[in-house]
């Protein structure tokens, strides 16, 4: 009988890891991937930080252009710069949830999803004075738990329709302006980073960021946050 023990063990992947990611990312009316399309909106998001180097420059870039974001801040990272955190929320920019330390949803047992959900949001709580909003996971990886985790905390859940690829090194900013601005339709939710991946990354990001602004506001596009959906994605 020991052939079975492989085939529980894909049974338990199947069902606690592969298969509500996928409900998850692509079927699930409880999750936003896009806007609707009606106006000419684009969802900005920024996840893993804040970062002490690039998030206030980000920020700056963000205030210069009168442009609303969301950030999915990261729990260790709000304990770190709370004072960051803190200009976030007061630049009116949306706050999210983006787990405590970027640990992937399929290694976390049931009882790790909440706990890691609630000390994230305690974290960002305390730091920004705010009441955090939504939650993206990292990696958009979902378990069986991650969507209970955040219904309980009355978080709406994101994921995005854009990724630039701006977490890799090798991603230049030219990539990154293109793919955003080729993919762009209204109520597109980009995801870009101003933390993590790979050292120097989010360099990049800030370089592109202006001119991704410039170009999709010469279309008519606006920039808009994630609180305008909150409560719509609570099925």
């Amino acid at each position: 009988m020991w052939w079975l023990f492989p085939l529980v063990l894909v049974a338990i992947f199947l069902i606690y890891c592969l298969l509500p990611s996928y409900w998850a990312r692509n079927r699930s009316n409880g999750v936003f991937r896009e806007g609707s399309g009606k106006e000419k909106e684009i969802y900005l998001t920024f996840d893993d930080g804040p970062n002490p180097d690039y998030t206030p420059r980000l920020l700056d870039i963000l205030k210069e252009n009168q442009v609303k974001a969301t950030f999915f801040i990261m729990g260790r990272q709000a304990r770190l710069y709370p004072d960051i955190v803190k200009r976030i929320a007061q630049e009116g920019h949306t706050i999210g949830c983006h787990s405590y330390s970027h640990r992937h949803a399929w290694l976390m047992p049931p009882i790790t999803t909440f706990r890691d959900m609630t000390h994230t949001y305690k974290a960002i709580s305390l730091a920004s004075g705010v009441t955090p909003e939504w939650y993206r996971p990292p990696w958009g990886g979902f378990n069986l738990l991650s969507i209970a985790a955040a219904r309980r905390l009355g978080l709406n859940i994101a994921f995005w329709s854009i990724e630039a690829q701006d977490w890799a090194q090798n991603t230049t900013a030219e990539h990154i302006f293109n793919t955003v601005v080729d993919k762009a339709v209204p109520g597109s939710v980009v995801v870009l980073h101003d933390n993590q991946g790979d050292p120097g990354a989010p360099e990049n990001t800030l370089r592109a960021l202006p001119r991704i602004i410039e170009s999709l506001r010469k279309e008519g596009y606006s920039f808009v946050g994630l609180e305008k959906t909150k409560g719509v994605y609570h099925a």
